[in-house]
């Protein structure tokens, strides 16, 4: 005859059985997850979600084995003391994986994002540190503060003081974190990227040369560098001369004769405009009739400049190849002529006669 089990050892053989299949529960997920990852690398063109997946396959496996921790041990019947302390650590450790995890989900998003935007590798390099810290911060704080209110400490106060300090810190540095959030949107937005060609509300012109924390470097045309604050280029107006391209619109005018061909005249401005090694091509010249002068019929061609920096080559080429075909074909660039008549003078044929 068979001895009755006691109660408590049935409570500690389910819970045993609890623990046991919390595991093998946690094991049979992280192997489905697996083989959904191979399913879905093919299905899909990021792999993005690959790698957000293959890096919560292991936290979720041991949350799951947590979870059956938890459960295993809340059915015995333990001292309350010492069943407080045991729930207490077991969910300290799920949120320290919680947070790890989601550090290791903000890498993997930071990377992400500067590889499909194709950020420049000089900013990249200058704030992807500084970002991945500071998201990792954030989260080791909000885990910090979830653990505090667990173990019974008002982590209001805390919160209240590190405020305080943060709010004096920005006052003695407003300029600079005026910079910085302000290279933050620069990294955002991309108005500009390394090596483009940009003109300032000042009307300096440069190519980008660097796009830094506080400030960004631009190569003028005489080989200076300008460093311009950021929240300067954030505030101000900024002309991209590199977007969609480099080409730049140029107009170059002239006078021709009282009597001249008009169509003749900006089909020569136009061959000559072509003729010029700066000018684009592909972009056909427009040729304008813009205004009648008081001795000559002004003329204007509109043209592209291949490159915004060789844009002086391009209109000093254009006026001289205007010049040789306009000599060569007989159009006259009329000088500037006045009649004057003063009233009571002779008529010229009495000043003839004497």
């Amino acid at each position: 005859m068979s001895l009755p089990l006691q109660p408590w050892l049935v409570d500690l053989l389910v819970s045993a059985g609890i623990l046991v299949a919390s595991y093998a529960l946690a094991r049979l997920v992280s192997f489905a997850i697996g083989k959904f990852l191979e399913r879905a690398t093919r299905r899909t063109e990021t792999d993005l979600d690959d790698r957000l997946l293959a890096a919560a396959k292991r936290p979720i496996t041991y949350l799951l084995f947590l979870f059956g921790a938890w459960w295993a041990i809340a059915r015995l019947e333990t001292p309350t003391p010492l069943a407080a302390r045991l729930e207490t650590g077991l969910y300290i450790v799920g949120i320290l994986i919680m947070a790890l995890a989601l550090m290791r989900a903000w890498g993997l998003l930071l990377a992400w994002y500067v590889h499909s935007h194709q950020v420049a590798e000089g900013l990249a390099a200058e704030f992807g540190p500084l970002v991945s810290k500071l998201g990792k911060i954030f989260i080791f704080l909000l885990a910090a503060i979830a653990v505090l209110n667990r173990l019974g400490i008002n982590a209001a106060s805390l919160v209240v003081s590190l405020g305080v300090g943060s709010l004096a810190v920005g006052l003695a540095a407003q300029d600079t974190l005026a910079n910085m959030f302000a290279g933050f949107t620069l990294l955002l937005d991309r108005p500009f990227r390394v090596g483009d060609g940009i003109r300032l509300a000042s009307g300096e012109m440069g190519d980008v040369q660097e796009i830094g924390m506080r400030a960004t470097r631009i190569k003028t045309g005489d080989d200076t560098i300008l460093v311009v604050p950021n929240s300067v280029l954030v505030k101000e107006r900024v002309v991209n001369l590199s977007r969609p391209n480099r080409n730049l619109t140029a107009r170059v005018e002239v006078g021709v004769a009282y009597g001249t061909d008009l169509a003749f005249a900006k089909k020569v401005l136009a061959e000559a405009v072509l003729s010029s090694p700066y000018v684009e091509t592909e972009r056909a010249p427009l040729p304008l009739v813009t205004r009648f002068g008081e001795f000559a019929i002004q003329l204007a061609v509109v043209f592209w400049a291949k490159d915004y920096s060789q844009l002086g080559l391009a209109v000093s080429t254009a006026y001289e190849e205007i010049d040789r075909r306009f000599r060569a074909n007989g159009i006259a660039i009329p000088y500037p002529t006045r009649t004057l008549i003063h009233e009571g003078a002779p008529p010229a044929t009495e000043v003839a006669a004497e």
